[in-house]
């Protein structure tokens, strides 16, 4: 099994990443913990791990600062990074040091899921290569350190026959994509394929013939290469050069990500990797051409604004105001801006806003099967669209005929004082909320209310306003430390005795005895 050693300075991030996945059906073990870079770092060397799991930003030393030992050690550690907000210049520095990848917390478990597997297959590949070690400065190494086995020993064959003089050279790495529109306007895909694979053989035979590149990786539908030159220049003009020819023989444009320079063989795999970055920014810039020294952005939003954005929608799509698209609108900006250059991160943003906005739709709305089933397909097709903007622009249409249809007022008009209730109750649920208060709110006399309320939600006003707060008394218990008295008045008690009988009579065990149970039992 694959060792794993798991670093965050909040100990409560670490027993979530402890529970977000099977770790043995990975093929992995959590090992060890820490709680500060140099607690960290001290591990790393005795324990010797295949995979640290850790914070950017820690105590005493930075998670970068722990890789950089690492790397300077030549230990074979893979290292993902998670942070609490993006920043452009963390990522660079991450990749610059070889990292896995960059999650951004709240981590979900497919993300995590598939960093660790992509660890796991750089470790397999590794591993019978400790010859690597004495030939730091050899080609070879690099193409096997980014493929695989069989395709390092392909290209790097290919890589010899052009036999290129690399003597004086700077070498820049190159990435190059069809526009994912070109693809979808097609329809035959076989086609495609087949245009793609064409396009590409095209300019590796170029490059083959005038001996000034080379394909260093070979992806479905990225052409990533090292190209050389004399300097940056020469190597930014025969870029140009290619993009013109291809687009006269083929008629389509080419995106292309210009990555890091490179003077150093021991380079290659850096400039490689931020090519390939840079490429896969055009579904956040849809720019033809995108230069990794030249990608700037200002990161002005956070995981607060995100839930402050989220509740002002779904507060104006139950209260059914004409302008809730705006939300929608400034909700997919706060998005954005979180996720920029992580596409994978946006689109399960995405898929996890809609996935909570349907949940509370048929809290407060009965659904029919037909409705929601068509709600799932549209979640589910989220992720087939070719950019961010594409992305926006089908969730704002699907979802706004979602909200026209399943909560018109012919739809939920027999349930809409329900609604209006209970989505009170869930929002000041930690105040002294009354029936009677809740009777004159929607106009009922208090009996008549409380018999409505029960007839129509199957349980009583007081049980179901203790069950919301038990609820969120539970959430607010597993992800902080405060006292039962602090939680008491948060979920609206001012008494704490009564508090602890009510939570007793819900969960069957007191607050304490409720997080110790689950503690032990690894639930937390």
């Amino acid at each position: 099994m694959f060792k794993v050693i798991l670093a965050d300075d909040e100990p409560v991030i670490i027993r979530g990443l402890r529970k977000l996945i099977a770790w043995d059906k990975l093929d992995a073990e959590v090992i060890a913990d820490a709680c500060d870079g140099e607690e960290l770092l001290r591990k790393v060397q005795k324990l010797q791990p295949d995979i640290i799991v850790s914070d950017v930003a820690m105590p005493k030393m930075t998670g970068l600062d722990v890789i950089e030992e690492i790397r300077k050690n030549d230990w074979n550690v893979k290292v993902i990074f998670l942070s609490g907000y993006q920043e452009f210049d963390y990522v660079k520095k991450a990749l610059s040091r070889e990292a896995v990848d960059y999650l951004l917390k709240p981590v979900g478990k497919e993300e995590l899921e598939h960093a660790i597997t992509r660890a796991e297959q750089m470790l397999r590949t590794d591993h019978p290569m400790e010859y690597w070690q004495a030939r730091k400065n050899d080609v070879e190494q690099v193409f096997q350190k980014i493929n695989s086995e069989y395709e390092s020993r392909n290209l790097y064959q290919h890589f010899q026959e052009i036999g290129i003089d690399t003597a004086g050279k700077v070498f820049v790495g190159v990435s190059l994509m069809l526009p994912p529109s070109f693809g979808a306007r097609m329809e035959d895909q076989n086609m495609y394929e087949l245009m793609r694979f064409s396009i590409f053989q095209k300019i590796n035979e170029h490059l083959k013939q005038n001996k000034n590149g080379f394909v260093i990786k070979r992806d479905i539908d990225i052409n990533n290469l090292i190209l050389l030159g004399n300097d940056e220049k020469e190597v930014g003009e025969e870029v140009a050069w290619i993009c013109r020819w291809i687009r006269e023989q083929y008629h389509v444009r080419l995106v292309v990500g210009i990555g890091k320079a490179a003077e150093q063989i021991s380079e290659l795999k850096y400039a490689y990797k931020t090519a390939k970055f840079s490429c896969q920014l055009y579904y956040f810039c849809e720019e033809d051409v995108i230069r990794y020294d030249g990608i700037t952005r200002e990161f002005h939003s956070s995981f607060d604004d995100y839930t402050e954005m989220y509740s002002r929608m779904r507060q104006a799509i139950f209260n059914r105001e004409e302008d809730w698209i705006n939300d929608l609108e400034a909700l997919m900006d706060t998005i954005e801006n979180l996720h920029y250059g992580n596409r994978y991160a946006a689109e399960n943003r995405c898929v996890a806003m809609l996935l909570d906005l349907l949940r509370e739709i048929q809290e407060y709305t009965k659904l029919n099967e037909k409705d929601r089933k068509s709600f799932e397909t549209f979640v589910s097709n989220t992720r087939q669209m070719n950019t961010y903007r594409e992305l926006r622009l089908f969730i704002r249409k699907n979802l706004k005929s979602f909200v026209e249809g399943a909560l018109s007022a012919e739809n939920v008009k027999e349930r809409d004082v329900i609604r209006h209730v209970k989505y009170y109750i869930r929002e000041h649920y930690a105040e002294d909320i009354k029936l009677g208060k809740l009777a004159d709110m929607v106009y009922m006399n208090p009996y008549y209310f409380s018999s409505f309320f029960k007839k129509e939600t199957g349980q009583n006003f007081k049980n179901y306003l203790i069950e919301v707060r038990m609820k969120a008394a539970v959430k607010l218990l597993m992800e902080s430390d405060v006292t039962s008295y602090h939680l008491a008045n948060a979920v609206g008690y001012k008494d704490v005795k009564t508090f602890v009988e009510k939570f007793r009579g819900y969960y069957g065990e007191t607050p304490t005895e409720y997080k110790k149970n689950r503690k032990e039992n690894g639930v937390f």
